[in-house]
């Protein structure tokens, strides 16, 4: 029974370390050896409270179970992406498009800041 709550607290320990470390969780080589570790303390507590001999069981079963995560981990892991990177232009787009109000507006009331579209000084930039 011991080796069983030690195998438990292993997967529990496997779990916080390796959602604490990792970087990157659709990395194909940190899944692999997240599901390894894991796989082998579930295999550890699962052959110690199921096998006649505990220790023999828990060696048997954090064999099978980190090449069990492991492989699984692996197999789970999304592909790279594949898309070309946009390029961004190096001017606007759209010339002079946030350079004075749009049509059927006008200036605020009181204030000599703003631009009015019908500004040349707003025209010509």
């Amino acid at each position: 029974m011991r080796l069983a709550t030690t195998g438990t607290l292993a997967v529990a320990l496997a779990a916080m370390l390796s959602a604490c470390i990792s970087v990157d969780p659709e990395d194909a080589s940190e899944r692999a050896v997240a599901g390894a570790t894991l796989g082998a303390g579930l295999g550890a507590g699962l052959g110690a409270t199921f096998a006649i001999n505990p220790l023999l069981g828990a060696w048997a079963g954090a064999d099978s179970g980190a090449a069990i995560g492991g492989a699984v981990g692996l197999m789970t892991s999304p592909p790279a992406p594949t898309y070309k990177p946009i390029a961004v232009p190096t001017e606007a787009v759209i010339p002079n498009f946030y350079d004075a109000w749009p049509p059927a507006y006008h200036t605020p009331p009181n204030n000599p800041e703003t631009q009015d579209a019908t500004t040349p000084s707003a025209l010509t930039k």
